[in-house]
């Protein structure tokens, strides 16, 4: 029998390639956006399902076997979270959570939003990875920077960090959707295979380019300025977390699920050197 898969937040960094994964895989694959794009196909049918919307979530989620939950980021996530997850409770969901969900306290949201995935859903998964390599590549964050600018600047205090890029993680979230039974009740840390500090990720980016970027060591409230408040608060967070080390720690996991070696920074860079080339 062909399984259904909601994948939400289908063109995000890890959404569209577990999108792109499933739709070789034995499933039909619905995959949830505020914007759809694409024309259906046999194997991927775009939906809508946006998280402001709770009613576009029932058509999105009935019926489907699996989902794919890209936590998103607001002060009402654990709520979302718990009311998607009650809508089809059958299904095995695998939650995108962060690197060290574990250790936040009890009444963290993000520690709440994992909680409500447990105590809601029949199966479930927990990914935790740490800082995406996409960052790097994302006018949203640090590409614009590195390729005007030549710097790469983030609050880190000089405490490194293990990258992981988001296609590993994708590649862990479907062999979770596709085995639910192996992967049932268990939390993944996801990271690469070494950790590094900016300094270091300047370094390659500098070594390949073949034009020095500077790393930088910004104050955080200079990191945060413009954001709203509750999004501030957040990365003034994970910037405290980075200094202290709590992304400073790697894992094993994806060689040990998917069977095949994380992407090191080194070979991240060297496939996306178009991304930083001025002009």
């Amino acid at each position: 029998m062909t399984r259904t898969v909601l994948v939400t937040g289908a063109r995000g960094k890890t959404g569209r390639e577990v999108v792109r994964r499933l739709r070789h895989a034995d499933v039909v694959v619905r995959a949830g956006s505020s914007r759809p794009a694409g024309e259906p196909s046999p194997s991927v049918r775009p939906v809508r399902f946006d998280w402001s919307d709770p009613s576009t979530w029932p058509e999105a989620v009935d019926g489907v076997d699996a989902i794919y939950l890209m936590r998103p980021d607001r002060p009402d996530a654990p709520d979302l979270a718990a009311r998607l997850v009650g809508l089809r409770p059958t299904a095995h969901v695998v939650l995108l959570s962060e690197q060290g969900a574990e250790r936040m306290p009890a009444g963290h949201w993000a520690r709440r939003v994992e909680d409500a995935v447990v105590a809601g859903a029949a199966g479930w998964t927990l990914l935790r990875p740490s800082w995406f390599h996409q960052v790097l590549t994302d006018a949203r964050f640090y590409r614009d920077s590195i390729r005007t600018d030549r710097v790469f600047g983030l609050p880190s205090g000089g405490a490194p960090i293990a990258w992981v890029d988001a296609r590993d993680i994708a590649a862990v979230a479907v062999a979770a959707l596709g085995d639910p039974g192996r992967h049932h009740a268990r939390a993944y840390t996801l990271t690469g295979p070494a950790v590094l500090t900016v300094e270091e990720v300047a370094a390659e980016l500098s070594a390949q380019l073949g034009q020095p970027v500077r790393a930088d060591d910004p104050p955080v409230r200079q990191a945060i300025e413009g954001l709203d408040a509750w999004t501030a608060d957040l990365y003034a967070e994970v910037f405290d977390r980075v200094r202290r080390g709590d992304f400073a720690e790697t894992s094993p996991a994806v060689a040990e699920v998917t069977g095949t070696p994380p992407v090191p920074m080194r070979a991240f860079v060297a496939e996306h050197l178009g991304e930083w080339r001025a002009g």
